[in-house]
């Protein structure tokens, strides 16, 4: 591996650090978990410096990388599954992650999440943050996996607009 190769990455870490941060809590729900998953990532991508091909999306190699960490700290923490992992990666379009996409959407999150009619709020909590599958929630809400799938829909249809609205009123233009 060259010396030129890992200053590249290690380059193009540094520029885009607050995407991958910002993946990697939307990922972990929690700031120092985010930061370890950072940590780890950047010594991933020097060591791996070699595998990066240069016309490629960095943003997307290095938060697949991310998203590999997040799968092994929760591993090692049994805190959520692969699949739920899956499942939020999913609602993350790695493409739109650029470097406004930092600390200062977070907030933006927490504010929107608070804008949620409560039962919404709830849904989101027990589905992301306590890792229930719809069929549990269901159960435990005396609802069906259908109802409570569309309910989650949305509540994230509804976060979506709400970070919408307010990045265009801060007049950053940029997509949630």
């Amino acid at each position: 591996m060259s010396d030129r190769a890992v200053a590249s990455v290690q380059q193009l870490f540094v520029r885009h650090q607050s995407a991958v941060r910002a993946f990697a809590i939307a990922l972990t729900g929690d700031f120092a978990a985010a930061d370890d998953v950072v940590q780890e990532t950047f010594l991933t991508v020097t060591a791996k410096a070699a595998d990066f091909e240069p016309e490629t999306n960095f943003v997307a190699w290095a938060c697949a990388i991310a998203r590999l960490k997040v799968l092994e700290n929760r591993r090692a923490a049994k805190r959520f599954s692969p699949a739920v992992v899956e499942s939020l990666t999913v609602s993350i379009p790695v493409a739109e992650l650029g470097p406004n996409l930092g600390q200062e959407r977070l907030p933006l999150l927490l504010e929107c999440l608070k804008h949620l009619p409560p039962r919404a709020r709830e849904l989101i909590r027990l589905r992301y943050f306590l890792e229930q599958g719809p069929g549990q929630i269901a159960a435990a809400l005396g609802r069906t996996a259908g109802g409570v799938n569309t309910a989650l829909l949305k509540a994230r249809d509804a976060l979506r607009d709400c970070m919408a609205a307010k990045l265009a009123a801060e007049g950053t233009g940029a997509t949630p």
